[in-house]
């Protein structure tokens, strides 16, 4: 399938078919390493799949699920690491107190949100200072 070209010679392709002219923005002056994967043969298969069907490289595609993957792990170690702060000086709820919390919901006992370790009641879910 031959796709239409406007003056910048780019349209987009989705779901099979070319509609409205993209305008690609290049970064000539990008920095970037190779770095050499193993894929199952499936995987690949499926990869290289995507990679026609959205008119992507394979290689655009890999290195957009890294960065996604990259970024994922970053934010998910400093919630961990914030969270170990927040154990180590006394601000938590313990599982205990939470479960039963939870376990109140929608019953006609319900029971108030649990407190902080520290001993204080958090309304607004920020931690105490």
């Amino acid at each position: 399938m031959q796709a239409p070209t406007d003056y910048r010679g780019f349209w987009c392709f989705w779901a099979g078919r070319f509609s409205t002219p993209c305008y690609h923005v290049f970064m000539a002056n990008t920095r970037s390493a190779t770095l050499s994967i193993r894929l199952k043969p499936t995987v690949k298969k499926r990869l290289a799949k995507l990679a026609k069907i959205s008119g992507r490289s394979s290689n655009f595609l890999i290195s957009n699920a890294v960065e996604s993957y990259v970024a994922d792990q970053e934010r998910m170690l400093a919630e961990i690491r914030q969270a170990e702060r927040q154990v180590k000086s006394g601000h938590y709820v313990t599982h205990e107190d939470m479960k039963a919390w939870l376990l109140s919901w929608g019953t006609d006992r319900e029971l108030p949100p649990p407190k902080c370790a520290c001993g204080k009641q958090h309304d607004d879910g920020t931690l105490c200072k």
